[in-house]
């Protein structure tokens, strides 16, 4: 039993929780006080004063709860419930300033959930006219939300295996904190850089420069808020369409990869498995969809215009679109829905399940035909890019796109109950768990509670991979035998 299994049979200690929860509302209250200034920039000061009393009391909370005294090293069970809080804890504080807009509180939920979890899915109906405040508030969070579960993702991944962190491109660490630090300072290098580099793309290919802001900060994190209501078709040039596709593609490579190819040269990015499982997905996900487009009437030009552009968006899970996915035919919604759900690479801002257990679980099938060509009781190793897989990794793998599949099952039923067409409420669903974006046109104002609902459990299901929540309602965590303070 690896160490961090270990941990998972001690129950919390409430202080490291409270401690780290006090530093988090601390950032958060650093990350609002930018949209203040936004609000302040743009003389909306209604909006001001709402985002300026939350970062008064995030900083006082988070003053007191970071005082509190904790010895000894983080436990994996600890790090997870922390990250399971904070994407409660963030989308509940950052709804309170969209009431002021007439919202309901389950629309200005739904919102910001899934800002957070960088999906983009949104029951408004235009933006058109909504405050400028509004759409920079929902592509910042959107922005840190990404850099917030590449941070995490440490602690995601650790689970799995040391071979699982090799592929990843992550370091295994001794200490859980001082590791996930040391992970964080590289990742923001890379993020800023990634930032600043589709940015400058978009400028030099004379984009304006604030709604430019808006879809880089949106597409580095693979999130998908437009700041316009038909997202690439209102856009005049294309070439921007493709700055922010490549901009979201470089979101969905591991991140830490780039400082290591930047250390030992750039072939070992291009060595990696994952980014060339990425590539090579993505090229076959649009060859089929352009096969569907111009199958049912789209012109040899529009299918070259559009196939790469939707392919790649859910591919990347980042949900922009030229095209109105409601309109498409049936073959086009089940081949964009497959690459929602595979997503991108582990260690990235990427949704779906992740193209790592996609190639672990194609191991397995190689490895059981290999297993029919060989002597009884022969012994036959699985291995991915030269490492060897042990078989806890594979059920842990195959445990996470089973959890996945049995997310969307239990919640493509309610839309069924509610009479939504099945092929648009699977497409709906899996985009929710995904954390992608794109709608087959339900998700709007007008849709149930309930089903809003649904789709929010789904949005923090998916971001978080089921392992943080399977361990925050995990009876251990909370009641049993402690380790040592």
């Amino acid at each position: 039993m690896t160490h961090a299994r270990q941990e998972l049979f001690f129950a919390i200690r409430w202080r490291h929780v409270a401690r780290y929860i006090g530093q988090f509302c601390l950032i958060t209250a650093a990350l609002n006080s930018i949209v203040f200034c936004v609000a302040l920039i743009n003389t909306e000061f209604q909006q001001a004063v709402s985002y300026a009393l939350i970062s008064a009391v995030l900083a006082c909370a988070g003053a007191g709860l970071s005082r509190i005294r904790a010895h000894g090293n983080m436990q994996v069970n600890e790090a997870l419930v922390l990250a399971a809080s904070v994407f409660l804890l963030v989308p509940l504080v950052a709804a309170i300033p969209l009431l002021i807009y007439g919202t309901s509180f389950v629309d200005a939920w739904f919102e910001t959930v899934s800002a957070a979890t960088t999906t983009g899915l949104s029951t408004g109906s235009s933006v058109t006219g909504l405050p400028t405040t509004f759409l920079f508030a929902r592509a910042w969070m959107q922005w840190y939300g990404g850099l917030g579960i590449v941070v995490l993702s440490l602690a995601l991944v650790v689970r799995p295996g040391m071979s699982a962190l090799r592929l990843a491109s992550l370091d295994a660490p001794d200490d859980l904190v001082g590791g996930t630090r040391a992970h964080a300072r590289r990742v923001l290098l890379v993020y800023l850089a990634l930032t600043g580099a589709g940015l400058l793309g978009w400028l030099l290919l004379g984009g304006a420069p604030f709604e430019g802001l808006l879809y880089i900060l949106s597409a580095v994190s693979t999130g998908g808020f437009a700041p316009t209501d038909n997202s690439f078709a209102d856009l005049t040039n294309l070439r921007l369409a493709w700055v922010v596709t490549l901009t979201a593609l470089a979101g969905a490579v591991p991140l830490a990869l780039y400082q290591r190819a930047w250390q030992k040269g750039w072939q070992h990015f291009l060595q990696n498995l994952e980014v060339r499982a990425l590539l090579l997905i993505g090229g076959l996900i649009t060859c089929l969809l352009g096969i569907f487009l111009w199958m049912h009437g789209m012109s040899v030009q529009g299918v070259v215009t559009h196939a790469p552009i939707m392919a790649l968006s859910a591919q990347t899970t980042s949900g922009f679109s030229s095209l109105a996915p409601g309109s498409l035919d049936a073959g086009s919604k089940m081949t964009l829905i497959l690459a929602m759900a595979m997503g991108g690479s582990v260690g990235s801002t990427a949704g779906g399940f992740k193209l790592l257990r996609v190639l672990i679980l194609f191991g397995l099938f190689y490895r059981c035909l290999r297993s029919m060509c060989v002597p009884p009781g022969a012994l036959i190793d699985q291995r991915l890019n030269g490492h060897r897989i042990d078989a806890t990794e594979v059920q842990d793998a195959l445990m996470i796109i089973l959890m996945f599949i049995l997310v969307v099952f239990f919640s493509w039923l309610p839309f069924l109950i509610y009479g939504y067409a099945p092929l648009d409420s699977l497409f709906e669903v899996v985009s929710a768990t995904g954390t992608v974006g794109l709608s087959s046109g339900i998700t709007q104002a007008g849709m149930p509670s309930l089903l809003k609902l649904v789709l929010c459990v789904d949005m923090l299901l998916g971001r978080l991979e089921f392992v943080a929540w399977m361990v925050f309602f995990y009876h251990r965590t909370w009641i049993g035998r402690k380790r040592g303070k």
